[in-house]
């Protein structure tokens, strides 16, 4: 029983100072902060991040769904790259506040879920498409109309971002073909 004991309190002693450390470490602002995670703020990330030259976005479309219910956002990227990219965040100047959504089968029942963790692997491309995942679109700045184009900035991990021109389509539509 001793042993026992002994072994959790010098646990105890070193999980401590790391705590510590890691919660002052000033450069982890908004990344560890795992309550509610579309308060994330990622505004200096997008100002920072440069275009990427290994990703590549299309096919995006919009569904234009009347406010207030949120508009979805669906498109391809692909990653030319030699390594893994994570998809961080989304924004657009039309939309005020956009999450990342997977649609997930639970007992049946389709279910939305934030995704916390959006990886594309090197070569491979990952399809945003109805029922898989999406981009919430909420709080349109102004009306958006079908045919309009709208921008859309996607921020990946190391500072990377990618633009893509976006086409609203109406609420019916199932594919960037239609």
């Amino acid at each position: 029983m001793k042993k026992h004991f002994l072994a959790l309190s010098v646990l105890a002693a070193f999980a401590l100072p790391t705590t510590v450390w890691a919660h002052g470490d000033g450069h982890h602002h908004h990344h560890h902060d795992h309550g509610e995670h579309h308060q994330v703020d990622y505004s200096a990330d997008f100002a920072a991040a440069q275009v990427a030259t290994t990703i590549e976005l299309s096919q995006c479309w919009i569904r234009n769904i009347p406010t207030p219910s949120p508009s979805a956002g669906y498109f391809v990227v692909d990653n030319k790259g030699e390594h893994d990219i994570n998809l961080l965040a989304a924004a657009s100047e039309q939309y005020h506040d956009i999450m990342l959504h997977q649609t997930v089968d639970e007992d049946g029942m389709a279910k939305m879920k934030m995704a916390d963790e959006i990886v594309i692997p090197a070569g491979q491309s990952l399809h945003f498409k109805p029922g898989g995942y999406h981009a919430m679109l909420e709080q349109p700045a102004s009306a958006v109309t079908v045919g309009d184009q709208v921008e859309l900035t996607l921020l990946f991990n190391d500072q990377q971002k990618v633009i893509a021109q976006c086409e609203v389509k109406a609420p019916g539509a199932r594919s960037f073909e239609d």
